[in-house]
């Protein structure tokens, strides 16, 4: 088997570096073939891993966060929108690491690399937006402001409170924005002033919070939460609930599942998918169900019909 390791030195607390030794020197009793690359810049692990598939590896090890294994997905799914020839496994060494628990590997470095020689693997959707593809999250308005204003310095020192420092930056300067909403597969459409909105194929978000407390990593479906404008106090008191997933139940909350959907704004909007932010005046959502594999451990929150083997 013939396997690539892409290591993003600079993720999260810029620890990869310290552990490139015990994680190559682990994947090499099952991977004698093993090719080791390190990004210097944006677009680096999405090169590499178009270069993997191509060169016949079988398998991409990513030892970095979300935005790395993003970029990682992405090269690979450009290439044929099915990944089910390529095996993924993460080693999860970024700020927030929300779809390692989705995948059931702790943030323990060698209890996950004893995971990853196990080899026991679970197909997942995929989520696309426009010409993106995404695993845990797509995430916009106030929420991708936040993704924003947390800066790779405050990760390094602050870890998963950089994210509570960037929201308290934000939260009295974003203006809502007009959205036109349309659920494919219904033929239903709707308006709302938009504070911000998630599109999941996980549950968590921002380190650890509950977004998308009914989300299945492969149900083949989109869970869908979108929040209305309101007060500033009523919105601090709708965030501290998202750690548990009641914000859901709230009635200026609006949460769906859809296998497509399609948003516009009246004005461009800062979007995080999985860690990496960009702006855009219409997003259009659809799943690809099970279309890639990955290696887990015990999974959390599948479905009844999932597969593993």
């Amino acid at each position: 088997m013939k396997a690539k390791l892409i290591v993003n030195p600079v993720s999260g607390t810029d620890s990869a570096p310290d552990y490139l030794q015990t994680i190559n020197q682990s994947l090499r009793q099952k991977f004698l073939d093993l090719d080791i690359v390190m990004t210097t810049g944006a677009g680096d692990a999405m090169q590499a891993a178009a270069r993997a598939v191509e060169q016949g590896c079988t398998h991409l090890f990513i030892a970095g966060g979300d935005g790395t294994l993003n970029e990682v997905l992405n090269g690979v799914m450009r290439l044929d929108e099915t990944s089910t020839g390529v095996i993924f496994g993460l080693i999860p060494l970024g700020t927030g690491n929300d779809f390692a628990v989705a995948l059931g590997l702790p943030e323990d470095v060698p209890t996950t690399l004893d995971i990853l020689l196990a080899g026991r693997t679970v197909e997942v959707d995929v989520g696309q937006l426009n010409d993106r593809f995404f695993v845990n999250v797509s995430a916009g308005g106030f929420i991708a402001e936040v993704s924003d204003a947390v800066d790779p310095r405050l990760k390094s020192l602050a870890g998963k409170l950089a994210y509570l420092v960037g929201g308290a930056q934000v939260l009295f300067d974003y203006d809502p924005v007009e959205t036109s909403v349309q659920i494919i597969e219904e033929e239903k459409s709707f308006a709302l002033t938009m504070q911000m909105f998630a599109v999941c194929n996980s549950r968590l978000i921002g380190g650890g919070r509950m977004i998308a407390p009914d989300a299945r990593i492969d149900d083949g479906l989109l869970d869908v939460c979108l929040i209305e404008a309101m007060p500033t106090l009523d919105f601090i008191g709708l965030l501290t609930r998202v750690s548990s997933g009641d914000h859901v139940e709230e009635e200026r909350v609006h949460y769906f599942k859809a296998h497509e959907l399609r948003m516009e704004f009246a004005r461009a909007v800062k979007v995080n998918t999985d860690g990496e932010v960009f702006e855009t005046r219409e997003c259009r959502y659809r799943v690809l169900p099970k279309a890639a594999r990955f290696i887990a451990g015990e999974v959390p929150y599948s479905s009844d019909d999932a597969t593993s083997q």
